[in-house]
């Protein structure tokens, strides 16, 4: 592959990721701001405390599922042996933390640049939607 095509597939895989992570932050946003939920948790500590905490959760299982996506792809591609070393390597690229025992071969670097800017806005989206549900649970916190 040239380096145009790894080009054209990650930033494609990283348009098909973030669509994930809107459409699923958008369905959590559905549920988690609805007004009736709202009251409930403006009444209970405690509710306010597991719905947040149920909201990040899948907010993480969106986040891996993309890490997954990226791991299929990097496998495909014939650049891991096998799915540990790849979802491993592609869970550090994707929050940009980085692996320092396995290293992705140089053909391939584009490819993991391009996953960590999927992961640099996914991580944004994730951080706007928990201040906003944190805006929700306490509105005090605008001051």
């Amino acid at each position: 592959m040239t380096a145009f095509d790894h080009w054209f597939y990650g930033v494609t895989l990283l348009a098909f990721c973030l669509f994930i992570h809107a459409f699923g932050l958008i369905t959590l946003s559905r549920i988690f701001f609805n007004e009736k939920i709202n009251i409930l948790r403006k009444n209970s500590i405690l509710f306010a405390t597991v719905s947040f905490s149920v909201a990040t959760f899948f907010a993480s299982c969106l986040h891996t599922l993309q890490a997954c996506v990226w791991a299929l792809f990097y496998l495909q591609l014939k650049a891991f042996p096998d799915f540990f070393m790849a979802i491993t390597y592609s869970l550090g690229a994707f929050t940009t933390f980085g692996s320092s025992t396995i290293e992705i071969n140089s053909d391939f670097i584009l490819l993991s640049q391009t996953q960590a800017m999927n992961g640099i806005m996914a991580f944004g989206l994730t951080t706007a939607f928990l201040f906003l549900l944190v805006l929700r649970i306490d509105p005090k916190f605008k001051q």
